[in-house]
């Protein structure tokens, strides 16, 4: 393969792919680069076509981060390349920012999302969970989540930018969790899982959060409810499901579900895409499916349903009707 030959830039590529691109890049331009290092650069390169297509990517976000790091001193350029640790590369990306490497134009909330391991605080994959304590603070991440800490005075500020967190708080009075629609303020001695897609949805296991859209009203939710809300409104609380919590021991219940919007949640929790055919997405299904084992989930539907599950190329897979 030939260097510098156009590539298909519209599929995703691996985030670690494209982590090790920046960091060669970075290497490269910032003027502490030996024949040795250029030549393991270039061999990288060649290696595989997702190499070269990351690196292409890379140098195609713009000019900010080439010639920003072609005038990075050397001495802070070698510390900044040293940051491989989960929090030490959100530093990088900071420090990178501050002496004009990564600028508003050049990196945003696009890169944060494809490249969380350098972003975010925590992250989770495609099909894991982590559990974490911060202090008095219990958190659960799900399969796909991006949350960010912050230590302000007495309390915590989490940002959920992306999944869902089960949190259970101590004795914190001032936490609060910041999504892209605005703010959840649970009480001490709170349990509640925050969700964050397109809206926020806040589901209250005890005790008491306010709800704050940004643009909109504030509004308390209560032990047994749930909501969504956006920047501008916070919708009518509904009582609580029974099977909220399943997701946390690994299991998904469906209760007369439509199989559209399982296939939809198994769909979260698999590396490749899965779709459901419009013609058998209606059907209801009642059950308990497994999160952390997707294939047998899909398995037994196909067993229980008029349905057969096609798989092409080993990433493309379709419920349709059997």
């Amino acid at each position: 393969m030939s260097l510098f030959q156009p590539l298909d830039n519209r599929r995703p590529i691996d985030p670690q792919v494209l982590e090790q691109a920046m960091l060669w890049a970075v290497t490269l331009q910032s003027g502490t680069a030996d024949h040795a290092q250029q030549a393991a650069c270039t061999a990288w390169r060649q290696a595989a076509a997702e190499h070269e297509r990351a690196w292409q990517r890379l140098m195609g976000i713009g000019q900010d981060l080439r010639s920003g790091a072609a005038n990075l001193p050397a001495r802070q350029t070698r510390q900044l390349l040293k940051a491989r640790s989960g929090t030490s590369r959100r530093t990088l990306l900071k420090g990178f920012a501050g002496l004009g490497v990564v600028t508003a134009a050049g990196w945003g909330a696009r890169e944060r999302v494809l490249l969380p391991q350098l972003f975010s605080d925590y992250h989770t994959g495609t099909g894991e969970r982590r559990t974490l304590r911060l202090g008095s603070l219990d958190l659960q991440l799900d399969t796909q989540t991006l949350l960010d800490i912050e230590h302000r005075g007495t309390g915590q500020q989490l940002m959920l930018t992306r999944g869902r967190v089960w949190l259970e708080n101590g004795t914190d009075q001032d936490l609060a969790i910041r999504t892209p629609n605005g703010w959840v303020r649970p009480a001490a001695q709170a349990r509640l899982i925050v969700a964050q897609a397109r809206d926020t949805h806040v589901q209250m296991l005890s005790g008491q959060a306010l709800l704050q859209p940004d643009r909109g009203t504030p509004q308390d939710l209560n032990a047994g409810q749930q909501t969504r809300f956006d920047a501008g409104h916070v919708a009518r609380p509904e009582e609580l499901a029974q099977a909220t919590t399943a997701w946390i021991r690994g299991q998904l219940i469906a209760e007369r579900t439509p199989l559209g919007e399982v296939i939809t949640e198994l769909d979260r929790y698999r590396r490749g895409l899965l779709r459901c055919d419009p013609a058998v997405a209606g059907l209801l299904v009642s059950g308990a499916f497994s999160l952390d084992h997707p294939e047998a989930s899909l398995d037994l539907l196909a067993r229980t349903l008029p349905v057969q599950v096609n798989t092409v190329l080993g990433y493309w897979t379709n419920v349709v009707p059997a």
